[in-house]
């Protein structure tokens, strides 16, 4: 899937297989167009109904961003690509969210998503051109 860039990032620590990945049994990461890299890989992305989209609806945007489904759909947790052996998708593959998640070091303590920010990878994803068009939602 991964199409372009560098492949900055943190890769699994000790910490990660004790923690089971709790943070990919809340949600998944976000995903960067340059991973795409065109209007019709994201189409298909889409299509395999492994991705969706996401709407930011805050006081400073409102935009859209492609990132993994939830694994339970229903009750909105879960990564689905999140299995009990951890991430199903080779690292390389990952969401640029996930990769840029460091994990912790210490009991108590919390990873850190680094890098581009979720609202900043919906203002790209904005201008990238290769979200289909959103319905009229009355916003403007």
């Amino acid at each position: 899937m991964n199409t372009g860039g560098d492949m900055e990032g943190y890769r699994e620590t000790d910490m990660c297989v004790r923690c089971g990945g709790k943070c990919c049994q809340l949600q998944p990461g976000h995903c960067l167009p340059s991973e795409f890299g065109s209007e019709e890989a994201v189409m298909d992305a889409l299509n395999s109904g492994r991705y969706g989209v996401i709407l930011l609806l805050d006081s400073d945007i409102r935009a859209r961003v492609l990132r993994p489904h939830y694994k339970k759909r229903d009750q909105r947790v879960g990564c689905i690509f999140h299995q009990a052996n951890g991430c199903e998708l080779p690292w390389e593959d990952r969401p640029y969210g996930c990769r840029m998640l460091r994990p912790r070091e210490r009991d108590g303590e919390h990873c850190k998503p680094e890098g581009i920010s979720i609202s900043e990878a919906a203002r790209m994803w904005e201008r990238s051109g290769y979200l289909p068009p959103m319905p009229y939602l009355g916003f403007e």
